[in-house]
């Protein structure tokens, strides 16, 4: 039944009461109609009753046109044909309403109910084609939303993939780098070669639950990169300091996986291994506002030609611009005395109760 009714609205209604009010207004002031003259009482009794009866027309007109036009569907509403049969049977069903509940002169019968039909075929016209445009409109409004939804669900499906494949890059990178470290290790010296698997296995049982997904906490994260730069304290002993600085109330934030590990890494790689002195590596978490900035701060070799432009970085900047937008961003700043420092900013949200 609400399928037959789609259309029917509060501001239908509205415009078909006043059509009859000013309907019931030219009865009034039709000298045919016997009302002028008469005391204002009887004036508005007159059109009070005029006026309920062209309401229950008008209404059932409505109704019975809404009928026909729903159950022929939209592709019926497409045909002229239906249109005029909606409005024949909207003025039909008015007439026999009418005549049903005696407003019809019993001395007339049939030949009242006729000039009834006919008075009303213009307006029962008009109201059809009102109200075909009308459901065409919501037909459309309709298939532009169901459009835009699926367009929203193919850009979300093709984001994920895109994730996936980004965090595919970064998985064998960090696995083959640290099986290398430990490799090596264990050829120069047995007991740290020991030393250095049993922090490898802590970094694997931290890494590979999250690699997959999306997000992890910041917790977790720090997790990872102490395990990751433990494995490398014991492949560069007294060359390489680190730190790591996370306030708990920030612990529970929602961070992207491995993110935070790449800077370390990098850090590593182009900033303190190149030096025989080797450096020190800060990391460092901080509420700005609704965003948490990430940092990764090396005393390493500093800004070189390539800086900035490694797979890593770029891997980075990919992940924050699908996950955030222009909400989130990295960027590189140069360290004083001497290092970098890699800063990535985006939205603060946390875990979950």
């Amino acid at each position: 039944m609400q399928r037959l009714l789609n259309g029917m609205s509060w501001s239908a209604l509205a415009i078909v009461a006043m059509f009859c009010v000013f309907q019931a207004t030219e009865w009034v002031l039709t000298p045919a109609s016997g009302v002028i003259g008469l005391a204002s009482r009887d004036v508005a009794l007159g059109w009070l009753s005029r006026l309920t009866v062209f309401l229950i027309t008008g209404v059932t007109m409505l109704v019975t046109a809404l009928v026909v036009l729903n159950a022929a569907g939209r592709a019926g509403r497409e045909n002229s044909g239906v249109a005029v049969l909606a409005a024949v049977a909207a003025c039909v069903v008015a007439a026999i309403t009418r005549y049903a509940i005696g407003a019809t002169p019993a001395s007339e019968g049939a030949t009242f109910m006729v000039m009834v039909f006919l008075s009303w075929i213009g307006a029962g016209a008009i109201l059809v084609t009102g109200y075909v445009s009308y459901l065409r409109i919501l037909a459309t409004q309709e298939e532009t939303r169901v459009a835009e939804l699926r367009r929203g669900a193919l850009e979300t499906q093709q984001l994920a993939t895109r994730l996936r494949l980004l965090q595919a890059q970064v998985e064998p990178h960090f696995l083959f780098n640290t099986l290398s470290n430990v490799r090596r290790l264990c050829q120069s010296d047995a007991a740290a070669g020991r030393a250095m698997l049993g922090q490898l296995a802590r970094y694997l049982r931290a890494a590979l639950p999250r690699m997959r997904e999306q997000e992890t906490t910041l917790a977790e994260e720090i997790d990872l990169i102490d395990a990751y730069l433990g494995v490398h304290r014991i492949r560069m002993g007294a060359r390489l300091e680190t730190s790591i600085d996370a306030p708990a109330p920030l612990l529970a934030a929602r961070v992207p996986p491995m993110m935070l590990a790449t800077l370390v890494e990098n850090a590593i790689k182009h900033g303190i291994a190149p030096l025989a002195e080797g450096g020190s590596i800060r990391v460092s978490a901080q509420r700005a506002g609704d965003a948490l900035a990430l940092t990764v701060a090396d005393t390493g070799r500093g800004f070189v030609e390539a800086s900035g432009s490694g797979v890593g970085l770029a891997n980075i900047k990919a992940r924050l611009a699908t996950l955030y937008g222009e909400r989130a961003a990295l960027r590189l700043e140069a360290n004083s005395p001497r290092g970098v420092v890699a800063i990535i900013t985006l939205p603060m949200t946390r875990e979950s109760a």
